[in-house]
């Protein structure tokens, strides 16, 4: 299979994994599995950007390739998440699974017996033990990097996106 652009592809993918972070964020193993597959597609779209366009048909195409990737490259390196995003992928590729926080909530009810006067004791007990409190398991309702604690991943990724996409439009403007 040819790929036409693989820049845009590369940024599919990564748009991909994210949507499905967001399908399994409860399962821990599978979220897990799609954010390290976020992160290597998100930072694989700088990389096939530059094998794509820096091989333009001139020497002049290729510097000002590279004339507009230096100030881009520097503008990433200076941006605190897109630093972090790349410093995580290469952590989650070489090293170990990027760390992340969760917050659970447990869902828990309390069972209340009313007992007629002249009831057994014995039957009471029967009675109580019969509507034990039920528990839930632990939900996850947020998820977030240990760096960015005020930010859910999610919300982390998809802004990440955001940026990637609007590096990858002004390169295909600049560069057709």
């Amino acid at each position: 299979m040819k790929i036409e652009n693989p820049t845009r592809h590369k940024l599919q993918e990564a748009e991909y994994f994210l949507s499905k972070m967001e399908e399994f964020f409860k399962d821990d193993e599978i979220f897990a599995y799609n954010l390290s597959a976020f992160l290597s597609a998100a930072r694989s779209i700088t990389l096939f950007m530059q094998k794509q366009y820096r091989t333009g048909k001139s020497k002049k195409d290729k510097k000002d390739f590279d004339e507009w990737y230096c100030r881009k490259q520097q503008e990433m390196k200076d941006d605190p998440e897109l630093r972090y995003s790349k410093n995580a992928r290469n952590e989650d590729l070489k090293t170990e699974s990027v760390a992340t926080g969760a917050t659970r909530k447990i869902m828990s009810s309390i069972g209340v017996s009313i007992v007629e006067k002249g009831t057994p004791e014995a039957e009471q007990v029967k009675e109580a033990e019969s509507k034990a409190s039920a528990q839930s398991s632990p939900e996850t309702v947020r998820r977030f990097f240990p760096e960015f604690k005020d930010m859910d991943v999610m919300e982390f990724g998809e802004k990440q996106l955001v940026k990637l996409t609007k590096v990858v439009e002004e390169c295909e403007k600049r560069f057709p």
